[in-house]
């Protein structure tokens, strides 16, 4: 139960509690407006144990819904759940505008479901019952006569799965793109985000492709080919298709995907952006990705609070590059990364720390490489340790000086602190050299 969660009970409790006095308190006969306090007291005890039952003891009132909708209906509607393999509770059915279209009933439905199932009815959840990947796919209906519920699967690259422990559809205009399959249309992407435990490592983008169908045409193809499926021309196609063993996020149109190196003890990632081009992620004609706009090393959980108090030497260079640019703020954090001989040596503000871009033009810094040793009895000592790192500038225009990549090693010292931890020292850069000249 989340935290959210848990506060809307506390206060619907209270609101209980506090309905209740009110209604019993005093003597003599009930008045109305007691007897219209006693109704709502009733109404919060069923919302209350309602929230009770689902979010406290997990139960599932999926199910319920649909044996009452199946009697009420005189099982006359038309469930998913019985035609879609693997689509296991009412939830992993959804209503979302998918393709933004002028019609009737906007919203399309969008069936979750998974496959290569491994079962185990031990779980209390009917939602942990079930492990195995997630596919998903888009019903929607035509104008023929009579109408025809059309299917469209979200078919990834070598069909791949779209998620591992969860799924969940999103629909946005991300990318400004007059489709000639569509008739010059500019239609929303349909995000798919899947995650493994709680973060996202699955990312795939489709977009709907093609005309309407001709209802006659279809109908005179079906009466010549009894029996077979039609050939849909119009359907959801895979634009990008994404996977990290760490985490994918998404600003805008520019997707980041970031890899943890195995067995590397700072947790330092690959971070790799990718932009499209021409409405799509991949090469022309390919399901390859285009290469990408931009890659640097990062911390994989983000950096740590304390830097200079951080267990290995790395991360405190790493942390240093990641904070030059022109934000005053970040400069500064970046200067007590420094030990009080580098401060007096190096300015902050002026000081090319390895780099070939001057820093007037310096807006960021991309690590592309870093080496070390690790030598825990060393580092338990605070002797010097030696980091060498790949850097190149990046402008503010965002131009990247792939030309002058610099090889830059730091002495980095330990200054004794007794409550810092492991080792009681803070890590601080003393000194550098590199590969390129200083910038002018």
């Amino acid at each position: 139960m989340d935290a959210k969660t848990a506060v809307l009970l506390g206060a619907l409790f209270l609101f209980w509690l506090l309905l209740l006095f009110l209604i019993f308190v005093g003597a003599g006969a009930p008045k109305a407006s007691k007897l219209l306090l006693f109704q709502v007291w009733l109404l919060v005890s069923l919302v209350l144990g309602y929230l009770f039952l689902v979010k406290v003891y997990k139960w599932n009132p999926n199910p319920l819904k649909v044996e009452l909708a199946r009697r009420l209906t005189g099982d006359r509607t038309i469930y998913l759940g019985d035609i879609v393999p693997g689509l296991y509770d009412l939830d992993r059915i959804q209503r979302i505008d998918t393709d933004r279209a002028d019609e009737r009933i906007k919203e399309e439905w969008v069936a979750l479901y998974q496959y290569d199932v491994h079962h185990n009815p031990e779980e209390t959840r009917i939602q942990d019952q079930f492990k195995g990947p997630f596919g998903a796919a888009i019903y929607d209906y035509d104008d023929c006569r009579p109408p025809a519920i059309l299917s469209f699967e979200l078919v990834p690259v070598s069909y791949d799965y779209l998620g591992q422990d969860k799924i969940e559809v999103q629909v946005s205009n991300i990318i400004s793109y007059s489709d000639p399959l569509s008739g010059r249309q500019d239609r929303p992407e349909v995000i798919v985000k899947g995650w493994t435990g709680d973060s996202v490592t699955d990312l795939n983008i489709f977009r709907q492709v093609g005309q309407p169908l001709d209802c006659l045409l279809r109908q005179e193809w079906q009466a010549k080919n009894p029996g077979e499926a039609f050939p849909n021309p119009f359907l959801y196609q895979n634009i990008g298709s994404f996977r990290a063993n760490y985490l994918i996020k998404r600003s805008g149109a520019t997707i980041s995907v970031i890899d943890r190196a195995p067995f590397e003890r700072s947790q330092i990632s690959i971070r790799r952006d990718y932009r499209p081009e021409n409405g799509t992620y991949f090469q022309l004609g390919t399901q390859v990705l285009l290469d990408p706009v931009e890659y640097s090393l990062t911390f994989g959980p983000g950096a740590p609070e304390s830097i200079p108090q951080v267990y290995y030497p790395e991360k405190a260079v790493l942390a240093f590059y990641l904070k030059l640019g022109k934000d005053a703020r970040n400069l500064e954090e970046a200067r007590g990364y420094l030990s009080p001989r580098a401060q007096d040596a190096y300015h902050i503000k002026t000081d090319s720390f390895g780099l070939a871009m001057s820093r007037k033009n310096l807006a960021r810094v991309l690590v592309w490489e870093i080496r070390y040793q690790p030598d825990a009895d060393a580092e338990r000592l605070h002797r010097e340790r030696e980091v060498t790192v790949t850097v190149v500038g990046v402008d503010e225009k965002g131009n990247i000086d792939y030309a002058h990549p610099c090889q830059v090693t730091w002495g980095v010292t330990g200054v004794a602190n007794p409550g810092a931890l492991p080792y009681g020292c803070e890590w601080r850069l003393d000194w550098y050299r590199s590969t390129c000249p200083a910038s002018r």
